[in-house]
């Protein structure tokens, strides 16, 4: 089986190549790099829109399951920085919330084009509050517009959302398209400006993400940052 782990934040992908020793894999042509280490596969400084990657990925290793890491913003007051979300139904932000007039009867057509999952096999033995991690939800994605003050209550009201990223439901879309939602795994995390608190917020998403797949790959050593690692190629030589 082959997990592939889609990742764009630098110190989320520090943490997954140290804790799975993963190397470098000296592939060319891809918009992306690739690191291995068993049957996982990590996607890393991916450019391209994810639509684009998440095709590329499925022709390239043809995967068992993908995970998708994407930095959230809150929405509803449940959810505090570092909290690990993996919604099961997602939105595409409607333009029609930035205008309409709250107070009134919110019509259906805003909630046009949901996406749902119905699977999550693989967390069902984690203690979820160790974790801070939350299973099922709603999420929409979209540009958060910043000029207007009150566009988080706006959504929660059209939306009743727990998050908010930008390209989560592409990421679904595009996986339904492919005929590979039951091996889709969205994970919404999101993010915290307390860098006291940082590594242990990081590392229970690396822990949950590689637990997740292979548990004997987690360990207590893992909890501690090391700094930026030499990056060594699948062959052992290291990178030029």
């Amino acid at each position: 089986m082959i997990h592939v782990v889609i990742v764009r934040d630098s110190a989320i992908f520090r943490f997954i190549q140290k804790q799975t020793e993963a190397k470098k894999v000296p592939l060319s042509g891809l918009s992306y790099q690739v690191f291995a280490q068993g049957n996982i596969r990590i996607i890393w400084e991916c450019g391209d829109p994810i639509e684009e990657t998440l095709a590329s990925v499925v022709e390239q290793f043809n995967p068992d399951t993908v995970f998708f890491l994407s930095e959230s913003l809150p929405v509803s007051d449940e959810k505090i920085s570092g909290d690990i979300i993996l919604p099961n139904v997602l939105f595409p932000l409607d333009k029609e919330v930035e205008t309409i007039e709250i107070g009134k009867d919110m019509t259906e057509s805003l909630l046009s084009y949901p996406l749902f999952l119905e699977h999550y096999p693989l967390q069902g033995d984690y203690d979820f509050g160790s974790f801070g991690l939350s299973v099922g939800g709603i999420h929409v994605s979209g540009i958060w517009n910043t000029e207007i003050e009150d566009f988080r209550i706006r959504l929660r009201v059209v939306y009743e959302n727990d998050t908010f990223d930008p390209d989560l439901y592409r990421f679904v879309d595009a996986a339904k398209k492919q005929d590979m939602l039951e091996k889709t795994y969205p994970v919404a995390y999101i993010a915290t400006e307390d860098m006291d608190v940082t590594a242990r917020n990081l590392w229970s998403i690396v822990g949950f993400v590689i637990g997740s797949i292979d548990p004997d790959l987690i360990s207590d050593e893992g909890e501690t940052d090391g700094g930026e690692e030499e990056e060594e190629w699948v062959d052992g030589s290291e990178e030029g």
